[in-house]
This record gives structure tokens, sequence and C-alpha cells, in this order.
């Protein structure tokens, strides 16, 4: 009687839900909804016959800059022909960005048949040892290429590397791993220090598959290195090649260093595959970067909404995040600038201090969800801090209220956590 229920009950939205609210996830509720690889997922792939073994795979880690990677080289490898799913996370308004093949989303459909397969024909039989969130819908991405019979998956990591849901993929599969940098983030998950942090990173390179580390830092390198040595595996350094200027379609500062990693990782490919990606060509990588945002679907990386004034939208969301943001403005021509800025709870405050824009309005906010740091605390460190602006726990409001309070020629900016960018973009800007 349930089953025949559930078939009735189940469409898209209920399902989506149902992933929300019975399945921890880290992004919403924080270390609660932590659960690290492998048993659970090893279980859940398990089940589904593991289809990430059915195609070849190019895994993703790093700091930042790991989705504008994964973003750039799918929107090239799809230009030169070849059928490529793309797996990133989190998502900012729909549940399906996370998972799309050539920039498509995955249908409503396939998301309701996986979460109504795995409620009537699997959670019976686990009990409380529920997968994470992340499992889910990593394993669901990891089906969902397997049927769609793509050339080629992008996988991005969702936190570290070592432990991360995605990890499952081995040297079966794998054709390359892309480490973009090392920085201090989930410092309460994966360390206090770079040298702690880049183990777990490095955690994602494969016995014999090549590594490309996209940006160099004195204290993570010798760590990733020598995981590459142990394990075999060629070493490319993007930041030491010499690769042709490409016209952007974003062509921001930090962009181009991204771009720069993609670029890298796109030539070992040609020259370690040539048979398998002969089709990838000047020309298709040209117009794949010229038009990366668009064929995919990536937004909130620097993405200019409106002008007059401008505002702009960005995800950085940590003190590396910051630097480049902060590059970036040093190039932006304002009168004034004003800040909505919204972050969450384990972020740490005291590096941003000398990285966020003194000679800024800010309108400290909160996104809308658990692991928000409120407004008001915000607000009191940067007052501490000497930043001066107004308290507005909305995001919808305090962006509301920075446009009310600029000029035609002044600038706003909307960051500090991909939420609060979710939140401005779901309120004004979807389309």
């Amino acid at each position: 009687m349930k089953k025949a229920y559930i078939r009735t009950i189940m469409n898209y939205s209920k399902a989506v839900t149902y992933l929300i609210t019975h399945f921890p996830q880290y992004q919403k509720t924080g270390m609660d909804g932590y659960k690290p690889y492998p048993a659970r997922m090893l279980s859940l792939i398990s089940w589904l016959g593991n289809p990430q073994l059915s195609y070849p795979c190019i895994h993703i880690a790093g700091t930042n800059g790991k989705g504008s990677v994964a973003h750039m080289m799918a929107s090239v490898l799809q230009t030169a022909g070849l059928r490529t799913g793309l797996y990133t996370s989190p998502h900012l308004i729909d549940f399906r960005e996370r998972i799309k093949v050539n920039g498509q989303m995955i249908s409503e459909e396939s998301v309701t048949s996986f979460v109504t397969e795995f409620f009537e024909n699997r959670l019976p039989e686990i009990g409380d040892e529920k997968p994470s969130f992340f499992d889910m819908t990593t394993a669901m991405a990891f089906q969902y290429f397997a049927t769609q019979k793509v050339d080629i998956a992008i996988i991005e990591t969702g936190l570290g590397g070592r432990l991360d849901s995605t990890n499952i993929l081995s040297s079966q599969s794998v054709l390359l791993s892309i480490i973009t940098n090392i920085g201090l983030d989930h410092c309460d998950i994966l360390g206090q220090t770079k040298e702690e942090i880049a183990k777990e990173k490095a955690g994602i390179i494969k016995s014999g598959i090549p590594v490309v580390l996209g940006e160099y830092d004195a204290a993570s390198f010798p760590i990733i290195k020598k995981q590459a040595f142990q394990l075999g595996s060629k070493w490319i350094g993007a930041y030491e090649s010499t690769c042709k200027e490409y016209s952007l379609e974003n062509n921001n500062l930090y962009q181009k260093r991204n771009a720069n990693t993609a670029l890298s990782a796109l030539w070992v490919l040609k020259e370690t595959y040539p048979d398998r990606f002969a089709s990838i060509t000047q020309q298709s990588i040209t117009e794949g970067l010229l038009y990366y945002q668009t064929r995919t679907g990536l937004r909130g990386r620097w993405e200019r909404v409106c002008e007059n004034p401008a505002v702009i939208l960005d995800t950085g969301h940590n003190a590396d995040g910051l630097s480049y943001l902060k590059e970036q403005l040093s190039v932006e021509k304002y009168e004034h600038l004003f800040v909505v800025y919204g972050i969450v709870r384990e972020k740490a405050l005291f590096p941003m201090a000398n990285l966020l824009p003194r000679d800024a309005t800010y309108f400290f906010t909160q996104p809308s969800i658990d692991r928000a740091l409120p407004a008001t605390a915000l607000r009191d460190w940067a007052v501490k801090q000497g930043f001066i602006g107004k308290t507005i726990p909305d995001v919808r409001a305090a962006y509301l209220e920075a446009l009310s309070s600029a000029g035609a020629k002044d600038l706003i900016l909307v960051t500090g956590s991909t939420f609060t960018v979710a939140d401005a973009i779901a309120n004004f800007f979807c389309t």
C-alpha cells in the first residue's frame, strides 16, 4: 500500500523536498549534515551497479575556482562535439543545476525517478544508516550520466577530496585529476593549515593518472607533489605554462587564472589521450571559452547583472576568494561602493578584515539558511574592524536598500556566500 501511495504522490517538487528534508546536508546545516565517505556512498553506488565505471571522468578539487574550471572545460569539450556530463555544487536556484549534460539540466522526471526508486527499493534495506544529501546527489549524477551515455563527465568534489563522496572514482575511469588551488577554508573539517588541507585535496590523485595543479603555493606544493610521486602520477603545473590568451565570456582577472588551469588540463588530455580528444582544436577552445557561461549556465562569478548603478554578484566566500575580489575591484570604475554582505557561521572572520574594501558602505545581512551567521553578529564584528553600514537581516531588503542608496555611477556588490548570491538571484535576477 505504501509503495503505491508514494508512486501516486511523488513528483519533482516532492522529490526535491524529500531529499532536502530527509538527508543531512552540510551546505544548509553545517557539521550536522557532514557524513564523510566511504561506507554509505560505496553501498549506495554498488546498489546502482557502479554506473561511474561506464564513462571516463575528470575529477576536480580545490579551495576556489573548481566550479569555474569545470564549466570552462565542459564548454570546450561539448563545443568539440563530445557529449559532456557536468556535476557541480551547490546550486543557486534549481536543484537540477548540479547535474547537466551539454549544458542542459537533468530532467525533473529523472530526479523524481531516482528518489522514488531509492525510497521504495533501497531505504527499507538500510534503516537509519541513510546516505547524506551529497551522497544522494552524487549517485544520482553518476547514474544519470550513464543513462545519457556521456562521452566524458567532469566531476567537482563537494568538500575536500580524500573523504569526499565523489572520491569513489578510481583510476579505472578517471583520465585526469585537477587541484585548482589550496587555501584556508572549511578548516573545522579539513585542517587548520594549508599543509593539512593539501593532504585532503591530494586524496583525489589516482595511481598513474596525470594531475594538474592550477596555482602554486609554497606550503601546499610539496604535499601534493609528494602524493603524485608516490602514486606514479605525472605532475603538471598550470602556473608554469604559457598558454595562449583567449577571450573569455567573463573576462575578469581571477577567471583568467581559472582559464589558464582549464587550458593546461585540456592540453594534457590531448597529449595523453590523442585519439580520444582529437576533436579539441584551437577553434573549439576559442569558441568554448568565449561562450562558457552561456553554454553551461554558470552564474555568480563576478556576474554583472545591471548597469546605472552597476550590480555585480560574486560567490567569493573565503579569504582567498576575497583576495581575488579585492584585485578585481581595483580595476573597476565607480564613484562609491555598496556591499550587500552575508556569510555562513564557520567562516574565519579575522583573515577577511584586511581584504574587504574599507571605502564602502555595507549592508550586513544573512542568507536564508540555518548555517547563516546572524546579521547582528556580522555587524558587531565589522564595526570593531572599522567598517560602516546597516544591519538588514533579509537579503532582499538589504539589496533594495542598497539600490535606493546608490547613484547611477555607483557599484553594488552582493557577496560573502553562495547562498547570499542565491537569495539575490531568486528575488531579482532569475532570468
